[in-house]
């Protein structure tokens, strides 16, 4: 007898799904934040204006917006064809992301280590050249930048 698939096994399929769909069409896409209601960053540079909703990919004309331009069910094998993609994400107005980046270097911050993992103390930004830390809003990236110029890192926003 098959056990019940959990609710994060589920999640974890779909977005397996999710991403193919796109890679397998030639979309450089990585998803961030909560894997249920993950963003869809494509070629780091965009959040795309779309959302999952259990296994169907909903295309939407703007950010925030409930107007649907194309939905596409995450099947195995997706009816939708490299040029309706590139076309549907063409259509669709997206979200600019912001990376912090280290100056006259490819390194991007990352995300940061901690001298004691119980608390916040000691803590210290980790560059690398891949998956960058995204930001939607520029002011906060703005304020991250300082923080890290205070500290002395010479860093840009791209």
């Amino acid at each position: 007898m098959r056990r019940e698939e959990t609710l994060e096994e589920m999640v974890a399929r779909r977005n397996k799904r999710l991403k193919s769909l796109f890679s397998r069409n030639g979309v450089n896409v990585r998803l961030v934040g909560d894997d249920q209601k993950p963003a869809v960053i494509m070629d780091e540079s965009v959040v795309l204006s779309c959302y999952v909703k259990n296994f169907d990919l909903h295309f939407t004309k703007e950010p925030f917006s409930d107007e649907i331009v194309r939905t596409v069910k995450l099947k195995h094998e997706p009816e939708i064809t490299r040029y309706e993609i590139q076309e549907v994400i063409e259509s669709c107005k997206h979200r600019p992301v912001y990376r912090i980046i280290l100056k006259d270097t490819e390194l991007f911050l990352v995300g940061y280590n901690y001298l004691n993992s119980e608390d916040s103390v000691g803590r210290y930004p980790v560059f690398a050249k891949h998956k960058p830390k995204v930001y939607f809003d520029k002011s906060y990236a703005e304020k991250v930048a300082v923080n890290l110029q205070d500290d002395g890192y010479e860093i840009e926003i791209i």
